[in-house]
């Protein structure tokens, strides 16, 4: 009899180290789990910002391009009416040279 007391007690003593191990063993796993949480969320939020970044600089590239287009555009319409309005000085230089002319010297 006193032999199985003595294996009820060993099979106790198992059992208790067994559900310590496995209560150990679930911790581990949990905070292994917690950490490669944490692993996935921080690499979510670099890789949304390296995103961001890049649509940033994409948009303001663009805005770029269009900012220059418009200059260039207003530049040769500047050009333009600079070009006519020499043209038109001249001409009106000599239609009031020809008008002075027959009306002075006529």
């Amino acid at each position: 009899m006193a032999e199985v007391v003595q294996e009820v007690k060993k099979a106790e003593k198992d059992a208790k180290e067994i559900v310590e191990e496995a209560e150990e063993t679930k911790k581990e796993r949990i905070s292994e789990a917690e950490q490669r949480a944490e692993n996935i969320i921080e690499e979510a939020e670099e890789n949304a910002e390296e995103r961001r970044q890049s649509e940033l600089k994409s948009f303001k590239d663009e805005l770029e391009d269009e900012k220059n287009d418009i200059l260039e555009d207003a530049e040769s319409k500047a050009s333009n009416v600079r070009s006519k309005a020499s043209r038109n000085e001249d001409d009106a230089v000599d239609f009031l040279m020809e008008k002075f002319e027959e009306a002075f010297l006529g």
